[in-house]
């Protein structure tokens, strides 16, 4: 992750925000963007708070959006970044995808412990 801090704002949208966490896997922040928008385009549609997909839904989709080639890639963003990161919750014994709070929540934490660090200089 790279990011210019001046750069950052408290407006940006989904493709920025990926930007700064893909930054050189720039194929890995589209597919990463294609599968949180589905997931809060299905969600809010059908009005599941907070938004999820069932496994069953996210397979099809990606099987008709990303395609057959791009499938293994796409289960590699959702398993090595998009859960570690904190950006979507898996539950296995419901088989459910959720849109998570636990990034920002994560960054709040990170912001918080470099403060205190840096309060030793003060």
């Amino acid at each position: 992750m790279f990011f210019n801090a001046s750069e950052i704002t408290t407006n940006m949208g989904i493709r920025e925000i990926l930007s700064v966490v893909f930054t050189s896997a720039e194929s890995y922040g589209e597919i990463a963007r294609i599968i949180l928008e589905f997931i809060r385009s299905k969600g809010t549609e059908e009005g599941r708070i907070p938004p999820w997909v069932s496994s069953t839904e996210l397979s099809r989709f990606i099987n008709r959006r990303l395609g057959k080639r791009r499938r293994s890639a796409a289960y590699k963003v959702i398993n090595e970044y998009l859960i570690p990161l904190g950006l979507l919750e898996y539950r296995e014994a419901e088989g459910k995808y959720f849109l998570s709070r636990n990034f920002s929540s994560a960054l709040r934490r990170l912001s918080s412990s470099y403060t205190k660090w840096l309060s030793i200089y003060s």
